[in-house]
């Protein structure tokens, strides 16, 4: 009897021992799919980022490419135009329809310089971020009725952050000058301890919950947004304006 109860006991610490062992041994297994999983998850965020990368590269080098045609071929082109013209009035001062040439002609190059601009940022690429905003912060008080205050700390940023940053404030103030309505934008950039932290609102109509807002250009201002590290946080009332704040890291190239 004595020698029954002592090995039902061994069969029984026996069996705990064994349970622990295919326990431990499942979750080991299963730890070790979560880190494969999260390792997968991570090369794919990792892939994704590169293809991003890589096809706004190429984005931006065909626009720098077009730009620059526009600019120092078919600008020289209607400037040359424009100066034969003016040689020919010399000698008919009363001919309409070489004043009227002349307007067109004076109409294309504006119209060529400003396509120019907007697809190869000169001055962002010749003296920086600040001043590549600053010029299209300008352009655009000229143009239009909105007043646009902009305040900033000093920050340095690479060539390519300094255009991801550049292309996302053109859709944002592209999307306020189209959809909101709006007098009044202020764009503020400081520094932190967590990164550059960036504020832009303005007073128009704000986003219309039933409207689609991946067609405002939100998903190719997520998608710059993503390769520089930043997070967004966008607070949309109606009739109470437009607000956009994210931070971006230092240091993410």
């Amino acid at each position: 009897m004595e020698k029954l109860d002592q090995f039902t006991l061994t069969f029984y610490f026996s069996s705990l021992f064994i349970l622990g062992i295919i326990f431990i041994l499942i979750l080991v297994t299963l730890n070790a799919k979560k880190r494969t999983l999260l390792d997968v998850q991570r090369k794919e965020l990792e892939f994704e980022t590169i293809l991003n990368k890589v096809q706004l590269k190429s984005i931006e080098d065909e626009r720098r490419k077009l730009g620059s045609i526009l600019h120092d071929d078919l600008g020289q082109l209607l400037t040359l135009i424009h100066m034969q013209l003016s040689e020919l009035k010399k000698n008919d001062r009363d001919n309409s329809s070489l004043k009227m040439i002349e307007d067109l002609c004076n109409s294309a190059s504006e119209r060529c310089s400003s396509i120019s601009k907007m697809l190869f940022p000169a001055t962002l690429i010749r003296l920086g971020f600040i001043e590549g905003l600053q010029e299209l912060i300008s352009d655009i008080q000229h143009a239009t009725r909105i007043h646009i205050e902009f305040k900033h700390d000093d920050f340095e940023l690479s060539d390519d952050k300094s255009s991801n940053l550049f292309r996302i404030f053109q859709e944002l103030l592209n999307n306020t000058l189209k959809h909101a309505k709006a007098t009044k934008v202020n764009i503020h950039i400081h520094n932190t301890e967590l990164g550059i932290c960036v504020n832009y609102s303005d007073n128009g109509i704000g986003l219309n919950k039933k409207s689609n807002v991946e067609g405002l250009g939100t998903t190719t201002i997520n998608t710059r947004l993503h390769i520089l590290g930043g997070e967004i946080v966008t607070s949309n009332q109606k009739k109470k304006g437009y607000t956009m704040s994210f931070i971006m890291p230092y240091g993410k190239d």
